[in-house]
């Protein structure tokens, strides 16, 4: 068997599954060495990841498995065109990145190491949410730099600050935190070159505090389908609340006349009176509503730009 012949014979061994999450080890950065040296025989390589010792006898074969081990993601600046941990696990499919939350309860710096891995600058922060909330996104804050948002992609799903950065679930419709096998899913152009900060929600551990606490009389929520208007009194509420089986919990809400803000005092329910009014509820954890009150009644509700709905909505 000649020496090329040889050479391709090693070559036919090493698949796409073999060099994954490889791009940035000693062994490929030595290769690409060789590469860039020009013709002649390159060092033999140690991968840890499968054992095996690959020698190339020319340039053009050295620059062949450097095409299978990088792909793309050398040309955008990462190190892989896929890449999976403990939390993510990210490919390349059809030109978009796809990105499968393996694990929503992770350090954000797993999911950060991932996207690095492929050259994306996306920082993904799960935070804890009520069941009808996880999957979504709380908050975003993105940067474009670069190449131009390359606009919608298929499927649609919600896009993350109007841009072409999409967010749902694997089966399509299913339930994070409520449904055997759900994932959570982003998915990414390939061209996008920006910066994005995502709070993503998640499923809330048992005991965990909601962050999506706002959203109690949203559709799904705890308190779906109450409206509080321009106040209503706290008896009748707490009334309710038992009704729905959940705990209540009361804060003091204060006004700012001057600047227009607010704060809030918790207070212990034997310091609540029937007759005082409640202008907001926000959900605290899985069974338990907090109630946001005041011993008289003001002229309008302060919540009428935040999560209480307005007169008759």
């Amino acid at each position: 068997m000649s020496g090329t012949e040889e050479l391709v014979g090693r070559l036919a061994r090493v698949h796409d599954r073999e060099l994954a999450g490889q791009a940035s080890a000693t062994g490929a950065r030595a290769l690409l060495d060789s590469i860039v040296s020009g013709p002649g025989e390159a060092p033999a390589l140690r991968r840890r990841a499968w054992g095996a010792r690959v020698a190339v006898g020319t340039a053009i074969a050295g620059t062949l498995v450097a095409a299978v081990a990088f792909g793309p993601g050398v040309l955008r600046g990462g190190g892989a065109t896929s890449y999976a941990n403990s939390a993510l696990d990210i490919s390349l499919e059809g030109g978009r990145y796809v990105a499968r939350i393996t694990d929503p309860f992770a350090d954000h710096r797993k999911y950060t190491e991932a996207f690095q891995a492929v050259g994306l600058d996306i920082r993904l922060r799960p935070v804890p949410v009520s069941p009808g909330a996880a999957g979504t996104i709380l908050g975003r804050m993105i940067t474009m730099r670069g190449a131009p948002d390359p606009g919608p992609v298929e499927p649609a799903g919600p896009r993350i600050g109007g841009l072409a950065l999409t967010m749902d679930t694997s089966p399509p419709g299913c339930r994070p935190g409520r449904d055997d096998g759900c994932v959570m899913v982003m998915r990414i152009p390939a061209e996008f070159t920006g910066t994005v900060d995502v709070r993503l929600g998640r499923p809330a551990r048992a005991g965990e505090e909601y962050a999506d606490f706002d959203r109690a009389m949203a559709p799904g929520e705890m308190f779906a389908g109450v409206r509080l208007g321009d106040g209503r009194p706290v008896a009748e509420i707490a009334a309710e609340a038992r009704r729905r089986g959940l705990t209540t919990v009361f804060s003091l809400v204060r006004t700012d006349p001057a600047g227009g803000g607010l704060s809030f005092e918790p207070l212990p329910a034997g310091r609540v009176g029937a007759g005082w009014t409640v202008w907001n509820a926000w959900q605290v954890k899985a069974g338990v509503i907090r109630l946001l009150v005041t011993p008289d009644r003001l002229k309008r509700n302060p919540f009428h730009n935040g999560s209480a709905p307005p007169p008759g909505s």
